[in-house]
């Protein structure tokens, strides 16, 4: 079939927002709907262009007849005047791997590195501040000589100093339940009496 042998183009929609976006022609500024336009210029240089609006899910006889023809129409392949450019396949990606960065670690350890984990325990201030201090490393006692970390002796061992996974080994809990059981962690350091120190 050979364009000689069409008639006016009708194009029928049940969306009136799109014929009063082409019918704002002037203010029109993103490349697909300039795109649609210079092409119905073009075929209206040799056929007519009609539009009609066709209200959906009323019981006009022609609705089922266009919804047709649009399923019909669409399962045609129509090949793209237009090719994706390096800077449009570029953006894409770069969105794609922006929502992947944004996809939060699931290591046990990341839940400490934000701001609000104290809010959300179960907990007082001073607690929840003991397990803050603990889980990063900045306990009350903590001292810096010339750059480097000075904690004092551990006062139930007194053999090694009283660093944050010294305390934890001593008291038999391990790092990863500062996360997973707080106020396991909490219980241990009020009955040792080392909330003082941490």
């Amino acid at each position: 079939m050979s364009e000689s042998n069409f008639g006016d183009l009708w194009i029928l929609t049940d969306r009136r927002s799109s014929i009063q976006h082409l019918k704002n022609w002037t203010y029109i500024g993103d490349k697909k709907s300039l795109s649609i336009l210079q092409k119905l210029k073009l075929i209206s240089l040799q056929h007519d262009v009609h539009f009609q609006w066709i209200p959906s899910h009323v019981d006009i006889h022609r609705n089922k007849l266009v919804d047709n023809l649009a399923k019909e129409g669409s399962s045609h392949l129509i090949p793209s005047s237009s090719e994706i450019t390096f800077l449009k396949l570029f953006s894409r990606k770069k969105a794609q791997n922006k929502a992947e960065w944004l996809v939060p670690p699931s290591h046990y350890w990341y839940k400490g590195r934000k701001p609000g984990l104290s809010l959300s325990l179960p907990c007082d201030r001073q607690s929840s501040t003991c397990l803050s201090r603990l889980a990063s490393g900045h306990l009350k006692c903590l001292t810096y000589s010339e750059g480097n970390k000075i904690y004092p002796l551990f006062p139930k061992c007194q053999q090694h100093q009283a660093s944050p996974k010294h305390i934890l080994d001593c008291l038999g809990l391990h790092w990863v339940e500062i996360y997973s059981s707080p106020l396991l962690v909490i219980d241990f350091i009020k009955v040792n009496r080392f909330l003082d120190l941490v």
